[in-house]
């Protein structure tokens, strides 16, 4: 006995099948996480890596403000940072300041550095006297405007002298520091005589 031939039912298992196919495919790409561009900025690796190197920065007259040196440098763009291995800041101005720590990110296209982990900043003694030395673990500094500032401990001491506060705002231009409080002092006098505030 033969059998119709009908095409519909003989087709009809091969669109389920297809069918199933095309669903779980789509399904698959429906259940996946949105694709990682390949220009990198939805990632955060570095798109470029700077070994040992030096930048200077002059002032509208040419005249040298400050040169950064450090080991290494990256820069991230899917968040426009940029980070720095152990930098060393000179200002080259009278009496000159040296700032360094372990890590520095830049902020605001180079306008704001937050320095990082061992923080230390140097300012040469003037009229005989030794030099100032800052210590803490954060500090702000905006190079334009020679500001430095941290909501961290501080530790200045100048030869034997030493204050301790809970925080600072330094301006290296107009030689003026604000020590947050509470401030402890220890201050040695030429003739050896200490006091204590």
């Amino acid at each position: 006995m033969h059998g119709r031939f009908n095409p519909t039912a003989t087709l009809f298992p091969l669109m389920v099948a297809g069918l199933l196919v095309g669903l779980t495919y789509w399904l698959d790409l429906a259940s996946r996480p949105p694709e990682i561009g390949v220009d990198g900025k939805s990632r955060h690796d570095p798109d470029y890596i700077v070994e040992r190197f030096e930048v200077r920065r002059f002032d509208p007259d040419g005249k040298l403000q400050h040169t950064l040196r450090a080991n290494s440098m990256r820069h991230y763009p899917d968040d426009d940072s940029t980070s720095i291995e152990s930098p060393h800041l000179t200002y080259h101005h009278q009496p000159p300041g040296i700032l360094d720590a372990r890590e520095a990110r830049i902020l605001g296209k180079g306008k704001h550095v937050r320095l990082l982990g061992n923080v230390r900043a140097t300012r040469a003694g003037i009229d005989g006297r030794p030099a100032t030395v800052l210590t803490t673990e954060s500090l702000d500094v905006f190079p334009d405007e020679e500001v430095a500032q941290t909501n961290a401990p501080v530790t200045i001491v100048q030869g034997r002298s030493q204050v301790d506060g809970s925080g600072l705002n330094a301006n290296h231009a107009s030689n003026i520091y604000v020590i947050d409080g509470p401030v402890r002092g220890i201050f040695q006098r030429g003739d050896g005589a200490r006091s204590r505030r």
